[in-house]
């Protein structure tokens, strides 16, 4: 067994992290070592506290890698969580040299605290253009439970994440039986694809308790905004677009399918009360794909990617699947959460219909270990998972351990495994019906290098309650 050592400093204490390639199974490929180029805060607080939110909590990081230079990365995250839902800004960071720095500032135009006109933001997601310009969306809303209206926005950065101008609308509404939530944000960077450079919205379209998955396009680098288009039918109940758009400009849209199931999809806005009475887990929730092959306008109907995503983690909210498209071999990858919470799954498409039966990513498991929010990226047929990992028998289950899986065959096997940065502390996290590291996390990739970044939770300056910022690492595999 190799090992790679690699320092980073928290808080003035240095901190090393093991990097770790397990011996290869008979008749594989040699393992390799993946080394750590970077490990440190990429962001922390950037917005002043507001009334009834968490003081300095960062949540619910994604990321995005420039595809002009990999040495050039952004996150964002939301900024002070309110514990009934969203938070009072958005925060984001941008490295410039690969994650060796990080510098980090709130968003503008987007809520009160930072220039913009709403209360509360949340869900932000990250994506770059083809030409280098990089797009956020997030969602909006007011704090008080008479003023119905809710916006899906989307802000544009032409210097490579480092400021953000005031944000588009392609998605408003103010009927208080409707929500706009769970967004989602791709666009096709494709060099051969009839829609090169057009931005998809996707989003959770609540009405009651049941939620449409629906998309709109633009064309005009979000200037203006196309119709709205349906992808999932109007009595179903479902959640959580992950679109993957493939080199030919088609388009997978893989979602989770509450129909049936006894549960019901969580949404942004809503009581603290309601998240910490939800009842126990039930047996999985139906992980689907549709695919369109017209830039957004249909959509096929549905296969079944897996029916056993869980997620329900004791004590904590987390843990929605993540999938991406490897945009040099068009291979398309899902990871998530199975009902026995040990065990992280993976499957894998070329076409987005047919998929391989579910692997295992986290060979490592015991039976006392539990996935904390899992986020995979790809690149050149190299498959990189970033997972949490705690232990119900060691304090309780308290402490988070990140990790990451390495896969050199496509996501067939994982054969190299590292930890990263010191374990997170759940009694200082943020909290939203339970511990809250986010509903998910965030990777990304790009020519040699995969990014990932998480919410890290520790002990907090004297007389704060609260203490979880933005890590980051960035990796060679």
């Amino acid at each position: 067994m190799r090992q790679v050592r690699t320092a980073a400093i928290f808080a003035g204490v240095a901190v090393m992290t093991v990097s770790t390639a397990l011996p290869a199974a008979a008749g594989a490929a040699p393992a390799r070592t993946p080394t750590v180029l970077a490990l440190g805060q990429a962001a922390r607080q950037d917005v002043p506290t507001a009334p009834g939110s968490e003081r300095d909590t960062l949540v619910e990081p994604d990321m995005a890698v420039s595809p002009l230079d990999a040495n050039v990365a952004v996150a964002a995250a939301h900024d002070s969580r309110y514990p009934d839902g969203g938070a009072v800004g958005i925060s984001h960071a941008w490295t410039r040299d690969g994650g060796l720095t990080w510098r980090h500032a709130a968003v503008r135009y987007i809520t009160k605290a930072a220039g913009g006109v709403w209360d509360r933001a949340s869900d932000p997601v990250l994506a770059f253009g083809p030409g280098g310009d990089v797009y956020l969306s997030t969602i909006a809303f007011n704090s008080d439970a008479e003023d119905c209206r809710s916006v899906v926005l989307v802000s544009r950065s032409t210097d490579g994440g480092q400021t953000f101008g005031r944000p588009s609308v392609p998605q408003s509404t103010n009927d208080c039986t409707i929500f706009n939530d769970k967004n989602w944000l791709a666009v096709d960077t494709g060099a051969h694809s009839p829609h090169r450079g057009r931005i998809y919205q996707f989003w959770s379209y609540f009405v009651g308790d049941l939620a449409q998955q629906r998309v709109r396009w633009s064309d005009d680098r979000g200037r203006t905004w196309s119709a709205a288009a349906v992808i999932t039918p109007g009595n179903a109940s479902t959640q959580n677009s992950q679109a993957l758009i493939r080199p030919d400009g088609s388009i997978t849209d893989l979602y989770l399918d509450f129909t049936g199931t006894g549960r019901k999809p969580d949404r942004e806005r809503e009581r603290e009360a309601v998240r910490a009475a939800a009842p126990p887990a039930l047996p999985g929730v139906p992980l689907r794909a549709r695919t369109s092959r017209d830039g957004g306008r249909t959509w096929s109907a549905a296969v079944t990617v897996a029916t056993d995503v869980g997620g329900d983690v004791p004590g904590v909210r987390c843990c929605l699947p993540s999938a991406v498209v490897d945009g040099t071999t068009g291979r398309l990858h899902a990871v998530w959460e199975s009902t026995d919470l040990s065990l992280l799954r993976i499957s894998s498409s070329t076409d987005g219909v047919h998929w391989t039966v579910p692997g295992t990513v986290n060979g490592e498991r015991t039976s006392t270990t539990q996935v904390i929010n899992a986020d995979v990226a790809a690149y050149a047929g190299r498959v990189l998972v970033s997972y949490g990992v705690r232990d119900s028998a060691v304090a309780g289950g308290r402490y988070v351990q990140q990790q990451v899986g390495i896969s050199y065959n496509g996501g067939r096997s994982f054969t190299a495994r590292l930890p990263l940065g010191p374990p997170s502390d759940l009694q200082y996290a943020a909290q939203a019906g339970g511990a809250f590291p986010g509903d998910y996390m965030a990777t990304a990739a790009g020519r040699g290098v995969f990014y990932t970044a998480w919410a890290l939770s520790s002990k907090p300056p004297a007389g704060q309650t609260y203490h979880q910022v933005l890590l980051a690492a960035s990796i060679r595999p």
